[in-house]
């Protein structure tokens, strides 16, 4: 390479920093670091495409940012940003060491096995909220342990036994007909149908078909899945794909199902559960999130559920594991950690236990997206549930996640070991929201502030930061300056702060949450108005998770992002902490964090067809600029035609 083309090289580089908002001072310094360490023979290799990476690397490190990450480094066994289960002692009345297992390689070829047969619905998703016919009632109260850490919370309210012993399927007419029964009583051994006929009873009044009361001979038309989705869940009819995913896995088939934020991937399994004897195991990332989902079993629905954790004490998994040896266990569903799924001998001879009683329904692997080393949000534990179809071939088992490209998604499927799953994919847009990215002005903290003040006044929304800094400090911002309700939320508070953070935000009593990623899976508030992103999200399947979580109700919602360069310097930054010492993974973070750049950057392209064409799906961008919530860049160009 000549001189001149050496110049012309720096320059370029120069400008990458530039770009991605790094200090012109500092650019200088780690390009010259740059060129002494390649010497005069390394110059040919002083491009962008060479060395750009490492250039960006350089600009990270020698960065000094004053900022706490919430981040999560995925090649170590726990997670800064998440309270994950690890750490633990598996309790059999004497405790036992947890005990790694080698997962061994299934025989055969994956090659010739039968390809999943794969079920996609285009259209576009009615996500409008089904009317909730379930009574409610006073939440169980939190009970903390002493013994245990502050993330440890036990349900007080005992293992009910209103869905247990019978298959629903096996009902009969006169079955069905029968509205009157008591479950209450602590000796009842009343069959799942007698749960459906309970709540059935309170809906079966004598009005309109047109009114919102159901006449018995409605309720007896109805077929199992049509009834439980009604009397147990409230909801009047099902949602896309639901009830095919429901019907595939009660055929005893293994399934993938790809649904967006608000589209239901809960009831895929719940419902089942109900239907099925026997106890369905669901494995999910967090304790939080586990904690939360079985109390809205028990306390919504009055679904028996119920959870193992490592931080629990010896008598609280004592108890569970007691229940899940009888001969028929009164619990419906058993959430669990991958770590203690994997991990555990113990817990996988109970599994084995209850498969040879008849009593393992299935398999759920909830967020799968973690399972692939290429998803957003991976983690080493799920890589290890392949074990399952290994040690349980013939017990169904069900993938769930809301964000996955193709090839996280033939990840997950060889990683699970079901390639024949059924898959079933609905559509990735989500008509009522609204996408809208804002440059920021000089004063960014009373920009975001006038934006909710003005156009989002009263209404329930997330602000999300990148760091625990930013977030208490855009708090502050919002509640001292403009008389915003607002509260704060990072991985740095307790198990019991964020519990308090959370409860507060999801009642009503404050209007903003300012949070870090560490929050947000298993987000159950149906009115939220709005997700903002004070500063570019790291990748666009992060950013398309955490903005789904605004209008699951189907009602108008807002997805703006604040953006300048800068932020990308500062994700190179987190990404640079969180990834440590492992260049291909900060390179493909390198990867998705300009892809998201580039989607902040654009002008000219609808934002809602960029989304979704990243994940592989065609959108026609019309459809957007003529649909009710348009994005911001096809909202400008019908202001133009006009």
């Amino acid at each position: 390479m000549g001189r001149s083309g050496l110049e012309l090289e720096k320059a370029r580089l120069l400008s990458l920093a530039s770009e991605f908002g790094f200090q012109t001072d500092t650019a200088h310094q780690c390009l010259q670091q740059l060129a002494e360490l390649y010497g005069d023979d390394g110059q040919d290799f002083l491009t962008v495409e060479h060395c750009g990476d490492d250039y960006l690397a350089r600009l990270a490190d020698a960065t000094q940012v004053d900022e706490d990450w919430d981040i999560q480094a995925p090649n170590s066994e726990t997670n800064a940003s998440e309270d994950l289960d690890v750490g633990g002692e598996w309790h059999k009345g004497n405790a036992e060491d947890f005990e790694g297992e080698d997962v061994e390689e299934e025989p055969g070829n994956e090659d010739d096995e039968d390809k999943p047969t794969t079920e996609v619905d285009t259209s576009d998703e009615d996500y409008t909220a089904n009317t909730d016919v379930s009574c409610s009632r006073k939440m169980p109260s939190y009970v903390p342990d002493s013994s245990d850490s502050d993330d440890v919370m036990i349900i007080e309210k005992p293992i009910s036994t209103k869905c247990r012993d019978r298959d629903v399927g096996n009902a009969t007419r006169e079955e069905k007909k029968n509205l009157k029964c008591t479950m209450d009583t602590p000796n009842n051994n009343k069959s799942s149908i007698s749960f459906l006929s309970q709540k059935s009873e309170s809906m079966a009044m004598p009005s309109s078909p047109l009114g919102d009361g159901y006449a018995f001979h409605q309720l007896e038309c109805m077929d199992d899945f049509d009834l439980a989705n009604l009397v147990i869940f409230g909801h009047r009819q099902f949602r896309s794909l639901q009830r095919k995913a429901c019907e595939s896995t009660m055929a005893g088939k293994d399934c993938f199902i790809l649904m967006p934020t608000g589209g239901g991937k809960s009831l895929c399994y719940q419902l089942p559960s109900v239907l099925s004897p026997g106890v369905t195991v669901v494995v999910s990332p967090l304790l939080s999130l586990i904690q939360d989902q079985v109390l809205a079993l028990v306390d919504r629905f009055d679904i028996p559920a119920t959870f193992l954790s490592s931080q629990q004490s010896s008598s609280q998994s004592f108890a569970v594991t007691q229940e899940l040896r009888k001969s028929r266990p009164s619990c419906k569903l058993l959430y669990v950690t991958p770590e203690k799924l994997a991990g555990s001998s113990s817990f996988q001879a109970l599994l084995k236990s209850l498969q040879q009683r008849g009593q393992l329904a299935r398999f759920v692997i909830d967020e799968a997206h973690c399972v692939s080393q290429w998803g957003h949000d991976f983690r080493p534990d799920y890589k290890g549930l392949g074990v399952l179809k290994q040690q349980f071939p013939s017990v169904p088992l069900m993938a769930l996640t809301a964000t996955a490209t193709q090839p996280v998604r033939e990840e997950i499927l060889k990683i699970l070991r079901i390639p024949r799953a059924v898959v079933l994919e609905a559509s990735f847009d989500r008509p009522n929201l609204t996408y809208e990215v804002v440059n920021k002005d000089k004063d960014p903290f009373k920009q975001l502030g006038q934006a909710i003040q003005d156009r989002l006044k009263g209404k329930c929304g997330i602000v999300y930061c990148l760091s625990k800094n930013e977030c208490m400090d855009v708090c502050g911002y919002l509640t001292e300056t403009f008389h915003i309700k607002t509260v704060y939320y990072h991985a740095g508070l307790s198990g019991r702060e964020r519990m308090l953070v959370q409860r507060k935000w999801q009642s009503g009593e404050v209007q903003v949450v300012c949070a870090t990623i560490a929050f947000g899976m298993g987000i159950d508030k149906a009115d939220v108005r709005f997700v903002i992103h004070n500063s570019m999200s790291k990748a666009v399947e992060s950013y398309y998770q955490e903005s789904g979580r605004a209008g699951r109700d189907g009602l108008p919602s807002t997805c703006m992002i604040l953006y300048q360069k800068k932020d990308f310097s500062r994700i190179v930054c987190m990404l640079r902490m969180g990834q440590g010492t492992s260049s291909s993974r900060f390179k493909w973070g390198m990867e998705q964090a300009r892809k998201m750049q580039a989607y902040c950057a654009e002008k000219i392209r609808c934002r809602r067809e960029m989304l979704l064409d990243y994940f592989g799906e065609r959108f026609d961008s019309r459809n957007c600029q003529l649909g009710a919530s348009p994005c911001d860049i096809c909202k400008n160009k019908a202001k133009e035609n006009k």
